[in-house]
């Protein structure tokens, strides 16, 4: 999904990836960014919902959006440059949506790294100690 985005008077390209995967991966100008959003519980596709405003009734129909699910998923990236503290699987371990692979520490901040799908890990490409860039792959696995 491509996006404008407008703030004081400067206009962003954002690109999104698969909303569904976690994280969210999208690039800001060319600079690709990863979010992890809170999760919030929607109505199903197509379900309707009424909105009240200005004390008329009004419905509107949501409806699931159509994504790419690509090859998104098979690897995790360091969001930020930092140092692994703690690796918290290995090759062959099967994780869950979510899981926490591993543990980042940046400015004095933990980041807990989660795979963004359901898999197996083929890889681990980091150990206890290493110094990481932004982008950096840490972690392959197969869905």
């Amino acid at each position: 999904m491509k996006i404008h985005v407008k703030i004081q008077n400067t206009t962003y390209e954002v690109v999104i990836g698969d909303i569904h995967a976690r994280p969210i991966q999208a690039s800001v100008d060319g600079e690709t960014i990863e979010v992890w959003p809170e999760e919030t519980i929607l109505p199903s596709p197509s379900q309707s919902l009424p909105i009240d405003t200005a004390s008329t009734m009004k419905e509107i129909k949501i409806e699931a959006p159509v994504t790419n699910t690509g090859n998104v998923g098979s690897e995790v990236a360091a969001p930020i440059p930092g140092v692994i503290i703690e690796v918290l699987v290995k090759a062959g371990d099967a994780v869950q949506y979510g899981q926490e692979l591993c543990v980042l520490e940046a400015m004095k901040m933990k980041n807990s790294i989660r795979a963004n799908c359901e898999g197996v890990i083929s890889e681990v490409l980091v150990a206890n100690g290493d110094q990481v860039k932004h982008g950096q792959i840490l972690i392959r696995y197969k869905k």
